[in-house]
């Protein structure tokens, strides 16, 4: 039988985001855009309990990445592929997409913590990582293994 696809986000729920962005207008706040600095993605910090969460989850189902990268930072696509390749491995980074529309992907459930790139229009079920429902890894966690 095949395993059902989870589809993770990077920004805001595998890596920390926000924290680098803050960081980045408070050192230089004439910054239009801070995510367009070289190195940006790079440099993100894993957010807590993320990538163990995501091993814990690679052991029951079939993990991609769909990411939407910076278009105000072409390098973002380069950067994203190598935080993936450093923190998680090549095997995940050949099952990374890269997409501005995330209700183009099929799979079964989408961990993302936004909504306006598809997220709310995924063809299988959003996990909104932050929400009340799913406040932490710990929620998503226990929410994904008691389907199996």
């Amino acid at each position: 039988m095949e395993k059902e696809k989870v589809f993770f986000d990077m920004d805001g729920v595998l890596c920390n985001y926000k924290k680098a962005y803050n960081k980045a207008l408070l050192e230089n706040s004439r910054q239009k855009y801070p995510q367009s600095k070289w190195g940006f993605f790079l440099e993100l910090e894993e957010m807590p309990d993320s990538i163990s969460a995501f091993n814990i989850i690679k052991t029951k189902f079939d993990v991609y990445i769909l990411t939407r990268p910076s278009f105000k930072n072409v390098n973002s696509f380069t950067e994203k592929a190598q935080w993936i390749w450093n923190h998680l491995g090549y095997d995940v980074l050949e099952n990374t997409i890269m997409s501005g529309d995330k209700s183009l992907i099929k799979g079964d459930y989408l961990i993302d913590d936004m909504t306006g790139d598809g997220q709310e229009n995924f063809e299988g079920e959003f996990l909104q990582f932050g929400s009340d429902r799913f406040p932490d890894w710990k929620s998503i966690l226990m929410y994904l293994m008691n389907k199996k």
